[in-house]
């Protein structure tokens, strides 16, 4: 007798969940750190993250802010259950005055938007 496998679903992250789930990383890392965040989640093909409003961090410390923000995502901090099975990596990007922390999502997810 054989047993039909069935083809695992990628793994899925809905766009609203992320978005808000990062909110309360950053306001608990901002609170931490004092510093401010544009409003904004900037979700892009390669980081995904909120841009610090003070262009005088050093590298450590927004390299620390992103590190903290992807654990309190990974370890359910902010989420109740977390996005623990997503290999996210803490990184940041800086270009010009801009700086952006957060993650790189690893292998691309299926992402469902539900706004």
């Amino acid at each position: 007798m054989s047993t039909a496998t069935t083809p695992k679903r990628p793994q899925a992250l809905a766009v609203k969940d992320l978005s808000q789930a990062v909110e309360k990383a950053v306001r608990l890392v901002s609170d931490k750190h004092k510093v401010k965040f544009s409003p904004e989640f900037h979700v892009g093909p390669i980081i995904m993250g909120r841009q610090l409003l003070q262009a005088e961090i050093g590298t450590g410390q927004a390299e620390q802010i992103a590190t903290e923000i992807t654990q309190h995502l990974t370890q359910g901090v902010t989420t109740g259950a977390g996005f623990a099975n997503f290999p996210f990596e803490p990184t940041v990007l800086v270009r010009n005055r801009l700086i952006l922390c957060g993650f790189l999502p690893g292998p691309i997810p299926e992402i469902e938007q539900q706004f």
